[in-house]
């Protein structure tokens, strides 16, 4: 039996409503309430409802939308603009079923509303609302898009499973996103660009006075730059979040895989006792293999979900692979712009390796699931559906 004719159900019981306009979102409203019926249960999701003659609907959708936890706010592009026959914007009518129903759950505490984007929206303008709807603007929002519809959809479930913790029903198993693999060489872009600005930008005169301050400074902040970069990078074009949360943890780590690196090489090199160029190579090839290990590290933390493991054993390869690049065609330069194409270099192939290794791991595990039949959270649902708080 339907979620709209079912005469045994208390409209009031659901604890997830979703909004959305028939017109615009409800392929994307379909395919999110199958998501989460299979996480929280038919009982636990309401998306659509009957009005029968005579019934008020303003007091319906009031009564129904105050009885739940969370309300899923669907937002296409023309969310803000689509207009009734005559003319006129419908978020600007006051018996709006959608701002009637976005109105309600800002209006309540016991309510959480949640914008979700999708088809590419943006947030609407605040002047471009009601007043009475300008609030939803300052709601984190979260996108649904075609390509990360998996990742996309299980970080919604996630946020909702914080809001609903004691609700039984089926718990599908997280999905693996099929990250592609244009992204390697992105990653490796940004990586050696951060690391070359940071060393061509010069290191405090202070360090250059001993040459073992030097070489952890110069590595120290070529590799944290180049972490916070991949971060930020990461954050927003990977997974399209708020990268802020990520950014000084990363410049923190990368920092100290770059200045490890150079400890290790400047403590043996210049601790003491003269080394020969062989000495110096082997020194230096274990320095660059402890920086790509914690480097790989940081990458694959940043990843969903994470790989620190497999991160750290590529990127100690990769280290040790730049390195042993530099050694065999003597590109052992100290000045500056030799110095930082191969700091640049070494971050780049580090964070190449790492992400070479996480998107194969990705695709793997994707392969994996769909080979196994697991649940699909883009499922079809039906956009035609029966019943009408949300016509059109």
């Amino acid at each position: 039996m339907s979620v709209e004719t079912d005469p045994t159900r208390d409209a009031t019981s659901q604890k997830v409503f979703i909004c959305y306009r028939r017109q615009e979102t409800a392929p994307y409203a379909g395919r999110i309430y199958d998501a989460m019926v299979a996480k929280f249960g038919v009982e636990n999701v309401f998306m659509d409802l009957d009005l029968d003659p005579g019934v008020d609907f303003v007091d319906r959708i009031t009564k129904v939308v105050s009885g739940c936890v969370a309300l899923i706010v669907v937002i296409g592009p023309r969310w803000a603009e689509l207009e009734n026959e005559d003319g006129t914007r419908r978020i600007a009518d006051p018996e709006d079923f959608v701002r009637l129903e976005v109105e309600t759950g800002l209006k309540r505490n016991d309510v959480t509303p949640i914008p979700v984007l999708v088809g590419g929206a943006e947030m609407p303008h605040r002047e471009d609302l009601p007043p009475e709807l300008r609030p939803i603007t300052r709601r984190n929002a979260l996108e649904l898009s075609e390509g990360r519809w998996r990742y996309d959809i299980g970080r919604l479930l996630g946020i909702l499973d914080e809001l609903l913790p004691d609700q039984p029903g089926p718990v599908p198993p997280t999905p693996a996103v099929a990250v592609p693999w244009r992204l390697a060489p992105e990653g490796m872009l940004v990586a050696a660009v951060a690391a070359y600005l940071a060393r061509i930008g010069g290191i405090p005169s202070v360090f250059e006075v001993e040459k073992l301050g030097a070489i952890v400074a110069r590595r120290g902040i070529s590799f944290g730059l180049a972490g916070a970069a991949l971060a930020v990078w990461i954050a927003v074009r990977v997974w399209h979040a708020f990268p802020l949360r990520y950014l000084l943890r990363a410049l923190l780590i990368g920092a100290f895989a770059g200045a490890l690196g150079g400890a290790i090489f400047g403590v043996f090199v210049y601790g003491g006792e003269n080394r020969s160029l062989d000495e110096r190579d082997l020194i230096d090839l274990l320095a660059c293999t402890v920086t790509g290990g914690i480097f790989g590290g940081l990458i694959g933390g940043l990843w969903k979900p994470r790989r620190i493991e497999a991160a750290i054993v590529a990127g100690a390869f990769g280290g040790l692979l730049a390195q042993a690049v530099v050694v065999l065609t003597n590109w052992q330069n100290t000045a500056a712009g030799p110095s930082a194409a191969r700091l640049g270099f070494s971050a780049a192939a580090i964070t190449g390796a790492a992400l070479t290794a996480l998107i194969a791991g990705s695709r793997a595990e994707a392969r994996n699931q769909a080979a196994a039949g697991s649940p699909r959270t883009g499922a079809s649902h039906s956009a035609g559906r029966t019943g009408g708080i949300l016509p059109g």
